[in-house]
C-alpha cells in the first residue's frame, strides 16, 4: 500500500515539476531581476506551536477555549455543499488532492490504530458522515459511516501527540471542540465537483506523504494550502437515530 501511494506522489510531482519547466521556459526571467525562494517568502508552520500549547485533544490551546483564526482561508470560496453531503444524510469518501492535483488510489481511512491516514483501503473504514453539530452553527462532526462500538459510530477527533497533532476515532460528543470540523470550498476538481479545505479551529489537515507524520492537523498561517479534498458519494448515511 505504502508503495502504492508513494508512487502516486511520485507521479504528481513530476507533473507539477514538468509544468514548472514549461512556464520557467516559456518565460526566463531578466537578468536584472531578483525574488525571494517560496521557502523564504512563505510563513512558517504552526504546527510546533499548536503541539506546544494544547494538551489531549486541543488544537492551538486548551479544549473548551477558542481557537485562533484560520488566516489561510482568505480567497477560499463560500459556495454551500451538494444537498445531503454535509447535513448528514449521506456517507463519502474524502478523496485528497495535492496541489491542487488528484491522487490516485487514495482515500482516507481508519488505520488498524485508530487513526487517520491516507490509505488505497476503499472499504467501510474509509465513509464517514459530515454531521452539523446543530445550532446553525458551520461546525460538523465527522462520524464513522460503518465502524461502530457498541452499535455506536465514532467520531474524529484532534489530538496532540509528541508536538505533532494526529486526527484519531473517539466517542462522539459535540462538546468537544477537537471534534467540530469546518469545511470550506476551495475549487472545482476535474469532474466538476467541489474541493473543501477541511480544518479544526486553526489546524487544517494536511498530507506530508514524504515524512514519517502522514496526514496531520496543523496551523499554516499565510502559506499555501496543500491538502484539500473532493467528497465522493457513496449512497444514504446508515447511522443511527439518535
Amino acid at each position: 500500500m505504502r508503495k502504492t501511494l508513494l508512487g502516486a506522489v511520485v507521479l504528481v510531482l513530476a507533473l507539477q515539476g514538468c509544468s514548472a519547466d514549461d512556464d520557467s521556459s516559456a518565460a526566463p526571467p531578466s537578468s536584472g531581476s531578483h525574488s525571494l525562494p517560496p521557502s523564504a517568502a512563505a510563513a512558517p508552520s504552526g504546527e510546533a506551536s499548536a503541539g506546544a500549547t494544547g494538551g489531549p485533544g486541543a488544537v492551538g490551546g486548551p479544549a473548551g477555549s477558542p481557537g485562533p483564526t484560520a488566516s489561510a482561508t482568505s480567497g477560499l470560496g463560500e459556495a454551500p455543499a451538494p444537498a445531503g453531503f454535509l447535513d448528514g444524510k449521506r456517507q463519502v469518501f474524502f478523496l485528497p488532492r495535492l496541489n491542487e492535483t488528484e491522487l490516485p488510489d487514495s482515500v482516507l481511512a481508519v488505520t488498524g490504530g485508530g487513526r487517520l491516514q491516507v490509505t488505497d483501503d476503499y472499504t467501510d473504514r474509509a465513509l464517514f458522515v459530515p454531521v452539523p453539530k446543530g445550532g446553525g452553527a458551520p461546525e460538523r462532526l465527522i462520524k464513522t459511516g460503518a465502524l461502530r462500538a457498541g452499535g455506536e459510530p465514532f467520531c474524529l477527533q484532534v489530538r496532540a501527540a509528541a508536538g505533532t497533532l494526529t486526527v484519531v476515532t473517539a466517542a462522539c460528543d459535540a462538546a468537544e471542540p477537537a471534534q467540530l470540523f469546518t469545511f470550506e470550498a476551495s475549487g472545482r476538481d476535474e469532474e466538476g465537483r467541489t474541493t473543501y479545505a477541511v480544518r479544526n479551529r486553526a489546524a487544517f489537515l494536511q498530507w506530508h506523504p514524504l515524512g514519517a507524520t502522514g496526514l496531520v492537523a496543523e496551523e499554516i498561517g499565510d502559506s499555501a494550502l496543500e491538502t484539500t479534498f473532493t467528497l465522493q458519494d457513496q449512497g444514504a448515511a446508515k447511522l443511527p437515530r439518535a
